[in-house]
């Protein structure tokens, strides 16, 4: 091999590496794209943090009665001695001592035990938070899923429509060359395809933004090719909205955080209550060590050391008199937990209301599917019926154009209503705080 070939070959190989390697595109089911963003959502990784701090705390309700320790030493490296007045400074080595301290306190509340309480509260309220995050965020991958594969199917079919129209319009050129076709035919049928082809690319445009907040949902890179298999199953719902409310609103998320709410705030009055009006028991000891009072002998003078210890009981009296501040915040906890008791009353008939809601748009959605796919299934007929017609030249092409309009309008409206159906679905899923795998079943 001469040199000017093993320079093109160099440069060939320098090409191919340069090259940008396409990756093969990743299909995607419905399940794995919600195991994907629950695994890379950051917010979700941030609430297990969260929630892992209020287990440990949980787990450790021992730390409530857990005493007070503390540990100290000092040196007094100048002692007490005149500075500005007589008889003058006098730097005194007999005079420095030193110290070592230790000691202890508990503090003992009947409050304690409503403090514990609140800690595991927390830990529980934290958990349901963690799962309603996960449920919202899946419930928010799947409908994106369900939109794209929507998306998808619509611009097949405005494909097809494109692809009929420049057939047509292939048609057109032949017979307007030949003298067959008037000018404003020939021009209805360039416009015609061009209003196809510009539909269509609005669509994909609109698809491909939707991919890309999809990919970033699933904490995937821009630009990924991806394919979307899968997708919900429709089923009409039979059940009565008074079953599903008796059935599944004590399971609401929502409420239970709202009877979560209520008892936090029990605690809380009974805390204070008991915090304010009930004895406290205060325990210490303490142990003291170093240089002896009236020391006179230094740092070397003899170790001397003591111990003290003390029990005192604390009555609060203020807090009964009316009107004090401490008696104005037992009332203000009860004015809170009062407030809360109708909160959840009002979320309990939003709850309800939004039930019913839910269940009457997808049994009128049911029916509205049935009129769309029947106008698909007339449209098709009237499309077929139409292009033998225009074949046979007892049609004109506006007629045949104006139908095959119509059936593409059907089909968008049966995708859109299937959508729509399919989102309402999920929606109840999440009012019934039910798997919506098990959704359709179970409402059959």
């Amino acid at each position: 091999m001469n040199r000017s070939q093993i320079r093109v070959s160099a440069l060939f190989f320098l090409f191919l590496v340069s090259f940008p390697v396409v990756a093969g595109a990743i299909t995607l089911t419905l399940d794995e794209a919600v195991e994907r963003a629950l695994d890379r959502s950051l917010k979700l990784k941030k609430d297990a943090i969260d929630l892992a701090e209020a287990g440990y705390s949980a787990s450790r309700l021992w730390s409530e009665i857990f005493p007070n320790f503390s540990l100290s030493g000092g040196l007094t490296f100048l002692p007490s001695t005149p500075l500005l007045t007589d008889p003058g400074f006098s730097y005194r080595d007999e005079a420095l001592s030193y110290s070592l301290n230790f000691g202890l306190s508990l503090t003992l509340n009947p409050s304690l035990r409503s403090s514990m309480k609140r800690i595991q509260l927390a830990y529980r309220s934290q958990l349901l938070s963690y799962e309603s995050a996960q449920k919202q965020l899946e419930i928010q991958v799947i409908k994106n899923f369900l939109g794209l594969i929507t998306m998808r199917e619509n611009i097949a079919h405005m494909e097809k429509n494109l692809e009929f129209a420049e057939q047509m319009m292939a048609e057109d050129r032949v017979a307007r060359a030949n003298g067959l076709l008037s000018e404003l035919a020939w021009l209805n049928s360039q416009l015609s395809a061009e209003t196809a082809r510009h539909s269509l690319s609005n669509a994909k445009g609109a698809y491909q933004n939707a991919l890309g907040e999809f990919l970033a949902l699933l904490g995937m890179e821009a630009g990924t090719e991806v394919t979307l298999q899968g997708t919900l199953e429709i089923a009409p719902v039979l059940s009565d909205p008074e079953d599903l409310i008796l059935e599944y609103l004590p399971k609401r998320p929502d409420m239970i955080s709202r009877r979560q709410a209520i008892e936090k705030l029990e605690l809380t009055k009974s805390i204070t209550t008991l915090g304010s009006r009930s004895p406290t028991l205060e325990m210490g000891a303490r142990w003291r060590g170093g240089s002896p009072n009236n020391n006179t002998g230094g740092l070397g003078a003899p170790f001397a050391d003591s111990v003290t210890g003390s029990v005192s009981l604390r009555i609060p009296i203020d807090s009964w008199i009316p009107g004090t501040r401490q008696s104005q915040t037992i009332r203000a906890a009860s004015a809170e937990l009062e407030k809360a008791r109708l909160d959840l009353q009002d979320t309990e008939t939003q709850a309800k209301t939004q039930i019913r809601s839910l269940v009457l748009n997808l049994q009128n959605t049911w029916e509205n599917l049935k009129i769309a796919r029947l106008r698909v299934e007339i449209a098709q007929r009237t499309v077929d019926a139409t292009d033998v017609g225009f074949r046979n030249g007892t049609v004109v092409f506006r007629d045949l154009e104006d139908t095959r309009n119509k059936l593409s309008d059907a089909r968008q409206q049966l995708l859109q209503g299937e959508l729509s159906y399919q989102s309402l679905l999920l929606d109840l899923a999440a009012a019934l705080n039910v798997e919506w795998k098990t959704l359709t079943r179970s409402l059959q």
